[in-house]
């Protein structure tokens, strides 16, 4: 592990390992205990996972919050394990990155740290200050990871990290596929989930990987592209769909492919029309169903945006019932008995609703006066993607490792205007969505990066440009 004192961990290690023989020599009925048991491997993977913490700990937090929004077994477990892990990795990478010679922080994370001040603040004034509270500090842990933690998995191992992350998306789209499509299984539980991880977390990473992979490789994630697609178009999410296809758009503008736009607009026609001539009646099935599920989710007579008019009205309402300090951060509560809800590691029903959108949710949380860093966070959100959109319609060059972070953030800006999950930190979209963006506001390329078109078709190799980039910094 990079600067932190090999002799420390090592007598750690070794004085658990003579304690626990000398409590296993003592009370050798205890370990009949499954739960025991169990609790004994996770403290030994997890001195694994901080022993080589650049190279493992990003895979297993998000491996942790993804099981956990699963319907797969030792759900519940997870629950208590993904927190352990989050608080762990934020306090390891933080002494770890403050130990290391290139420490750094820029104004994205001065600005991330004001919006958790804020978050505590609003907390003040909940109806549940405890819990308000708690959930203030596992974004206090999310953003200490990300600005700490999480730059020691990428900084100076970026290729390695990108080619892992590709193989994990690949993987994740084909099990899913499988899950669905062969065994009928719901592994995300509602539909809007599985839209949510094909539109945001894998299509923007497929889709540049794609557009940039050689020969070899570029077939593969062609046909993993098209797996995500599917599952997308499967789960009839109008919001990850839109998002898809923002990013399908920005992407293709900003490298000028205006070819791809065409004959992908052309494909999709001609795909149509052939279905509409051989089987018209299921064609016209088929397009009766996709524009109640989709357009009006079964609410025609309200309007295209009628399921969202509800909680949008409601969160209305409960701003302008507390507009300056707001309800409490992560705390929306519905008049509801909460019970013994601090004894629990999830949200439930009686301290939230739904808003239908993170920016109304994130309003009515904080009100309007603590809502100012967080506009803040959107502002430098949106400059670090405009920055990277720019820098490819210079170079007309998609290589560069900014670009997937780049499109997820813009995918995940747009879904979650119609979704709550932005600042649910329990979400694994959540927790995947600002990790990608903090390692964005680290790998923004800089204008002189490249100057002309020639120069970006010259480059060999994807690290040049991420170093030209790191050498602006």
């Amino acid at each position: 592990m990079r600067n932190l004192p090999q002799a420390i961990l090592q007598i750690a290690v070794g004085t658990g390992l003579v304690l626990a023989i000398l409590w296993t020599w003592f009370h050798p009925g205890r370990f009949s205990n499954i739960q025991l048991l169990g609790g004994i491997l996770f403290v030994e993977l997890l001195f694994v996972f901080v022993w080589h913490y650049e190279r493992y700990f990003f895979a297993v937090v998000m491996i942790s919050f993804l099981w956990a929004g699963t319907m797969l077994p030792l759900q519940d477990g997870f629950n208590i394990v993904r927190w352990i892990l989050l608080g762990i990795g934020a306090v390891v990478g933080c002494i770890i990155w403050m130990k290391s010679s290139f420490r750094s922080f820029s104004p994205f994370h001065m600005i991330a740290a004001f919006c958790v001040l804020s978050a505590a603040a609003s907390s003040v004034v909940s109806a549940y200050p405890g819990i308000s509270l708690a959930k203030t500090g596992s974004l206090f842990l999310l953003f200490l990871y990300g600005s700490s933690g999480l730059r020691l998995a990428v900084h100076g191992r970026e290729e390695r990290f990108f080619q892992k992350l590709l193989l994990v998306l690949e993987i994740l789209v084909y099990l899913s596929a499988l899950a669905y499509f062969v065994f009928g299984i719901r592994l995300y539980g509602n539909p809007n989930s599985l839209g949510a991880i094909m539109g945001i977390g894998v299509f923007p990473v497929l889709l540049w990987a794609f557009l940039v992979g050689q020969k070899t490789v570029r077939v593969r994630r062609g046909v993993a592209l098209l797996v995500c697609v599917g599952l997308l178009l499967f789960s009839v999410t109008r919001a990850a769909m839109l998002a898809s296809a923002v990013v399908g758009l920005v992407l293709c503008l900003s490298l000028r492919e205006y070819k791809l736009l065409f004959k992908t607009g052309i494909g999709f026609v001609c795909i149509l029309s052939l279905v509409a001539i051989l089987a018209p009646s299921y064609f016209e099935q088929k397009t009766v169903e996709f524009k109640n599920d989709v357009f009006y989710k079964g609410h025609i007579d309200q309007g295209v945006l009628g399921s969202r008019q509800s909680p949008w009205d409601r969160a209305a309402t409960e701003i302008r019932d507390h507009p300056f300090f707001g309800s409490g951060f992560g705390t929306s509560p519905t008049g509801e008995d909460p019970g013994l809800v601090l004894g629990r590691f999830h949200s439930t029903s009686e301290l939230s609703r739904e808003h239908g959108s993170s920016y109304l949710a994130i309003s009515e949380w904080v009100g309007l006066l603590g809502l100012l860093p967080f506009i803040a966070l959107f502002v430098a959100l949106g400059v670090n993607t405009w920055k990277t959109c720019a820098w490819m319609m210079n170079s007309r060059n998609a290589r560069h490792y900014s670009i997937p972070l780049a499109m997820v953030v813009i995918a995940g800006l747009v879904h979650a205007g119609f979704e709550d999950w932005l600042f649910a930190v329990g979400s694994y979209l959540s927790v995947y969505f600002w990790c990608l963006a903090f390692i964005l506001a680290d790998l923004v390329p800089q204008r002189t990066a490249v100057h002309s078109v020639a120069a970006a078709q010259a480059v060999p190799t994807w690290p040049y440009p991420l170093q030209a980039a790191a050498s602006k910094r």
